[in-house]
């Protein structure tokens, strides 16, 4: 985990409440992911992140993904159905939430998925100048674009294509899960911009999760991508219910909008 000294004192002056010498048991705790699992665990964590707003500048995007996303596991281990949007944007209960779950109790999966979330966080334009006859041409890239990064994944070093496999399919998952509408074909933009529906994400998604799971090194992490590859709709419907549950207020603050 990475946690900084800040996170670290907003775990421990939230979960122990009875002690008063919170920097010892910062010490304690401090790099030993064994203490600290159950304490990210603990709903009052979850419950102040979503409902003090003003302790969003005091913890890590990290930490408040995988509190989140640890929330999530529970609330889902609790519930039949997880909610799903049909072809016209109608709300539908899809009996998957105890699989939806069990997949965000995979440790390895969801330290992925906090790790994808923060990547998020800020978006990453680059230029790229090309030579095309006697003049160059110019392009930015955007590294939350799945057009721009499949290009730019065309144009790079056969070891270095792993990476964007991963990106690209980071973009599909992200912006099904936690920005569904923006796959939605009842959303209202510009008639030049174009844009690609849910399903077309998913078929995305799991090519090039498939995809990075062949060329990752070493082999033995590839089996987050497999597990996303033959999941996806899973992973998606689970931050889907953080997106809905907990994040809606607090996308503006965290994230950047997607964009086309």
């Amino acid at each position: 985990m990475r946690l900084t000294e800040s996170d670290l004192k907003f775990v421990v002056e939230t979960v122990a409440t009875k002690r008063r010498d919170h920097d010892h048991i910062i010490g304690l705790v401090r790099d030993k992911d064994d203490l600290l699992e159950p304490m990210l665990e603990d709903p009052k964590l979850a419950e102040r992140l979503i409902s003090e707003l003003e302790v969003l500048v005091r913890v890590s995007p990290y930490l408040m993904f995988s509190v989140l996303l640890r929330r999530v596991r529970a609330d889902l281990e609790n519930q039949s159905f997880v909610l799903e949007r049909d072809a016209r944007g109608k709300r539908i209960p899809v009996f998957e939430a105890a699989r939806a779950g069990q997949l965000l109790g995979d440790p390895s999966l969801r330290e992925y998925l906090t790790e994808m979330l923060c990547s998020f966080v800020r978006t990453n334009i680059s230029v790229l100048y090309r030579q095309e006859g006697r003049g160059w041409r110019k392009r930015k890239f955007s590294d939350m674009d799945m057009d721009d990064m499949i290009a730019l994944c065309q144009l790079v070093e056969s070891e270095l294509k792993p990476r964007f496999y991963k990106r690209i399919a980071d973009i599909a998952l992200f912006l099904t899960g936690i920005y569904p509408d923006h796959a939605s074909a009842f959303v209202r933009r510009p008639r030049s911009q174009d844009w690609r529906l849910v399903p077309e994400y998913e078929r995305a998604g799991r090519r090039f999760y498939a995809l990075a799971a062949r060329e990752i090194e070493p082999p033995g992490s590839a089996s987050v991508f497999e597990t996303l590859a033959g999941q996806f709709t899973l992973a998606r419907e689970a931050l889907n219910t953080l997106s809905d549950r907990y994040l809606k207020p607090l996308r503006a603050m965290y994230f950047d909008q997607p964009t086309g």
